[in-house]
């Protein structure tokens, strides 16, 4: 609409209404993927983690603290349960698996905290792979302490294998970056409170895997090695030697255990 000074001279301007202002706001304003195309992977991790514990919980009698039976059933790591080829899946379903509702806001919060710098470093193909690598290996670290212990195997379920991964991850920038390594050196050291609640919580809450928190911080220092990012200074010999290493030693725990035979 157009307004005039009231005296019928002078030049004039034009005025924009409220529904027009609220137009000319919403078609400037950035849609929610483009909000968040850094942390696309990140926060379908995160839904997939909130969803598995809903479920959980609806088998749990809607009851937010699950009982072993339930994350035995749904895939926690036990390894009593691991007898042939077709358990393998143990190794990875843990790492969607938590044991009550502090457990899943503590490890999505962590997550969420340090996923899109490492989402954006990475990449996002290569971000699930550091998700997977660390996850898997903690498990499998969980699970070899376990079999070779002679103490009483546990039930063991969370996404802090892959969490621990991806605080080692957030260290190492500063070293393996190609570019900003001064940045992200300093990046890492604003990280070590988080890391140090996470790593002091590790010890001193009884019912956590110590065993699988360690192996998946072990994860996220091979997976550094190993993920083919271009943004990181790692030969590509190395990246090719540590992805053999990797899957050589998970191939010889599972062997030695008589799983292939």
């Amino acid at each position: 609409m157009q307004e005039t000074n009231g005296t019928g001279a002078g030049p004039q301007r034009n005025v924009i209404d409220d529904e027009q202002l609220k137009k000319l706001l919403s078609s400037n304003k950035p849609s929610f993927l483009q909000q968040n195309k850094y942390r696309i992977v990140t926060l379908a991790l995160i839904a997939i983690n909130v969803v598995v514990f809903a479920i959980e919980a609806i088998l749990a009698g809607f009851r937010v603290n699950i009982p072993t039976m339930v994350l035995v059933d749904m895939g926690a790591m036990y390894a009593p349960l691991i007898q042939s080829p077709l358990d393998l899946y143990r190794f990875a379903t843990p790492m969607f698996l938590h044991v009550d509702l502090m457990h899943l806001a503590f490890n999505m919060v962590a997550l969420y905290s340090v996923g899109e710098v490492l989402e954006r470093v990475l990449g996002r193909g290569n971000f699930l792979l550091l998700y997977f690598v660390g996850g898997i290996t903690g498990n499998a670290i969980s699970y070899a302490s376990d079999v070779f212990s002679a103490g009483a195997p546990v039930v063991s379920a969370g996404a802090s294998t892959s969490v621990f991964a991806l605080f080692v991850a957030v260290a190492l920038l500063g070293l393996l970056h190609k570019g900003n390594r001064r940045y992200f050196s300093q990046y890492s050291k604003s990280m070590l409170s988080i890391i140090a609640v996470n790593v002091v919580y590790t010890f001193l809450v009884p019912s956590i895997s110590i065993s699988g928190h360690l192996g998946g911080a072990l994860g996220g220092l091979i997976a550094m090695f190993m993920i083919p990012s271009k943004n990181l200074r790692v030969n590509t010999v190395v990246r090719v030697v540590v992805a053999v290493v990797w899957a050589g030693a998970l191939v010889w725990l599972l062997v030695s255990r008589g799983l292939f035979a």
